[in-house]
């Protein structure tokens, strides 16, 4: 029986094989590698290979169309309309001011004050918008050969509208004159309209960080006051001038100071009245920098370069309060002048100011008395 089993094992050998599962007796087996094969290609997709994907990718380059570049003449790049137009807004709005708050008055230099003598040729060289009542004493020398002394009273005002922070309309004089002869004159005394003074001005230079303000202006003195107090000399005359404020902080404890400079022409469109040149300067301190009171003085001269022909009968001139058309040319006069300036606010400020002539033919001047009152917006 040993035998038989033995020949039966020999007849069907049990094969092992690195198969999955138990041994089998089957000489059909499935190798290892097979069923990993089967399993893997059934669950993930199939490995791409780096060679043949590089020849497919290159095969097809020839049939991709080469797109070229356009051409500028066929698409011309657009005009850059807009950066110019910024451009020339900028320039436009440099040249012109702001204009987004209009008719308020340049607040960027609060610092400053008016000019407070030499009221209607000395301009204060900001874009305001002011109305400023004004009230002007001068007495006459006795020595003066025509009028023998008296007093010359002015009472008006002015008034200045900013169209922007650099262009605005000034009314330099309007109102009445008041001219009182000596007892021993051969003229009469009388009071009428005075002579209407305007014109534009444009603020060139405004620097807040060094504290300076230039303005340049042109001044029409148009004659349609009174022929009783000289208000009617000839038809006009163009005075154009440049005004000039700077500050000066040399951190003194009492304040800083500002400077104001003022210089113009004045000349006839016809000869019946005189020419002549100004030149003002006027010093104040702005006390311990509140902005509130303003010591100050100042210096005015003014000289006739040409002589007028209305009045040949008079040797002398009335300055800035009456043109006489006489034969004055080359008289000149200096005056000196102290006073000051409070601001009760920004809005409202008072001022007064005392002048006396130190140099040059006193003519119709003895001395002079100035107040004003500026109402400002």
């Amino acid at each position: 029986m040993s035998s038989s089993l033995d020949e039966t094992a020999q007849a069907a050998p049990t094969v092992r094989s690195a198969a999955l599962g138990r041994p089998t007796a089957s000489a059909e087996l499935v190798p290892a590698q097979a069923l990993e094969h089967r399993e893997t290609s059934a669950s993930a997709p199939p490995r791409s290979d780096p060679v043949q994907t590089f020849l497919q990718q290159r095969s097809t380059l020839g049939e991709t169309p080469v797109q070229s570049a356009p051409s500028s003449a066929d698409n011309p790049p657009p005009a850059n309309t807009t950066r110019f137009g910024e451009r020339l807004g900028d320039i436009l709005h440099h040249a012109l001011g702001n204009t987004q708050e209009l008719f308020k008055s340049d607040h960027v230099f609060d610092n400053f004050i008016s000019p407070m003598t030499n009221p209607f040729l000395l301009e204060d060289p900001r874009s305001l918008t002011e109305f400023r009542p004004l009230f002007i004493f001068q007495k006459v020398p006795r020595s003066q050969p025509d009028f023998r002394g008296g007093d010359i009273w002015f009472f008006g005002g002015q008034a200045r509208v900013a169209l922007t922070d650099r262009i605005s309309l000034v009314i330099h004089k309007l109102g009445g004159l008041s001219i009182n002869t000596g007892n021993a004159s051969i003229y009469d005394g009388s009071t009428g309209f005075s002579e209407l003074w305007l014109g534009p001005k444009y603020t060139l230079i405004r620097n807040e960080q060094s504290g300076s303000v230039l303005a340049a202006g042109l001044q029409f003195q148009i004659p349609l006051g009174t022929r009783s107090v000289y208000q009617d000399t000839g038809s006009l005359s163009l005075a154009p001038y440049l005004s000039y404020a700077q500050n000066l902080d040399f951190g003194w404890r009492v304040g800083s100071l500002n400077a104001l400079v003022g210089t113009g022409y004045s000349f006839s469109v016809t000869a019946e009245r005189s020419d002549y040149y100004y030149l003002s300067a006027q010093v104040d301190l702005d006390t311990f920098n509140n902005h509130r009171f303003y010591p100050l003085m100042g210096l005015n001269w003014q000289v006739v370069t040409a002589n007028g022909k209305e009045r040949p009968f008079f040797g002398a001139e009335g300055r800035d309060l009456f043109n006489l058309g006489g034969l004055a040319r080359g008289r000149g006069l200096m005056t000196w002048a102290v006073g000051a300036r409070y601001k009760i606010n920004e809005a409202a400020q008072l001022g007064a100011a005392f002048e006396l002539p130190i140099a040059g033919p006193r003519d119709f001047f003895s001395y002079r008395f100035t107040v004003d009152f500026i109402l400002r917006y």
